[in-house]
């Protein structure tokens, strides 16, 4: 009788990924990656996991130096002699791309838009064009195993955020270029530094107090430790039947903002001080002022966008990971803020 054979063209075709996480920092963990965005937020998250193991470990960086704050951390993520600091990336040279993941197994997209981005072609080149660009050359390369890409909890193409529409582009093209990709959809993360609640202490800081806010703080979040992030991460390299799989990252309670806000207020036992402004002036202001990381146009239109979970996906407790809720989260980062406005160290004992 004739065997039929039948073939999976959704997936291509490569070695398993061996991971030995048992040992230290020296010790080789059988993981090579390249991961572009290092100098971002979570760049130390997700390269600390992975050096924490004895992981080799190579960052391409587009800054000058590599005494910048953004860089030079990243030298304290595994063991002398395991990383790597290019500096000088041109994402516009293919065979740069290339050269980056040579010798990697695994490489780890952490490329966003910077927050004085306007205009979509700007967003389209690093949420687009550049993943893709990563992708093709993942696929070049027949020894890396796994590419991770991370993208946004609500990328959508219809998102009025052009980094939301063209963050949903990029996966696509991720995909088609690399079909073993993992798609990772985070929500807002928080920790050291974050585009959240370090956002909030920022904007007090600078409005006499006060946090600007378009709308009546009724859009709904997720937050998410980062270091449960970078945990997923990692039990995803060891996962092959993650492969070509989305998932979205968030953590277990659903708040609005305005309930974010409180809580923020709640820990450093200061009255909540909103100034809510009328979202199409804010837009004008922000069109003819030089974009902030701390007030810019995509901060208005995501401020009144839902970024949860949706029903029926691939969520964290599919990657055998039980995240931190926000206000234990909270705890880790906002200590010195507790003493800066508590003005002593009362705060501590209460």
């Amino acid at each position: 009788m004739q065997k039929i054979l039948k073939f999976n063209f959704g997936v291509l075709t490569r070695p398993k990924l061996h991971i030995y996480d048992k040992g230290s920092k020296h010790t080789p963990s059988g993981i090579r990656a390249t991961i572009h965005g290092g100098t971002s937020f979570s760049g130390i998250y997700m390269g600390g996991i992975l050096g924490n193991i004895g992981s080799e470990l190579i960052f391409p960086h587009n800054h000058q130096y590599n005494y910048e704050d953004h860089v030079r951390e990243l030298k304290t993520t595994s063991g002398p002699g395991q990383n790597w600091l290019l500096h000088d990336m041109n994402y516009d040279n293919k065979e740069m791309i290339e050269w980056t993941m040579k010798n990697s197994n695994v490489v780890v997209n952490l490329l966003g838009p910077r927050k004085h981005l306007k205009n979509r072609k700007d967003f389209e080149w690093i949420n687009i064009t550049v993943p893709k660009r990563i992708a093709e050359a993942c696929a070049k390369n027949p020894g890396v195993i796994r590419l991770i890409h991370f993208s946004a909890c609500g990328a959508n193409p219809h998102a009025e955020s052009l980094d939301l529409q063209t963050k949903y582009i990029g996966e696509q093209e991720v995909l088609n270029a690399f079909p073993n990709a993992t798609i990772f959809r985070p929500s807002v993360m928080v920790g050291d530094n974050d585009d959240f609640a370090y956002h909030w202490q920022v904007q007090k800081r600078y409005f006499h107090n006060f946090n600007i806010v378009p709308d009546n703080c009724q859009a709904k979040r997720q937050p998410i430790f980062v270091q449960d992030v970078a945990q997923a991460m990692l039990n995803a390299l060891k996962m092959p039947e993650t492969i070509g799989q989305t998932y979205e990252l968030g953590g277990p309670h659903v708040y609005t903002l305005l309930e974010c806000y409180e809580m923020f207020h709640n820990i450093v036992q200061r009255p909540p001080k909103l100034a809510h402004i009328d979202k199409q002036l804010l837009l004008k202001i922000a069109q003819y002022i030089p974009n902030w990381k701390y007030f810019n146009i995509d901060y208005i239109l995501k401020h009144g966008d839902d970024m949860v979970v949706q029903a029926g996906s691939k969520t964290i407790d599919d990657l055998c990971v039980r995240p931190l809720s926000l206000t234990q989260a909270l705890q880790n980062i906002f200590w010195d803020i507790q003493a800066r406005y508590g003005g002593s160290s009362e705060l501590y004992e209460r």
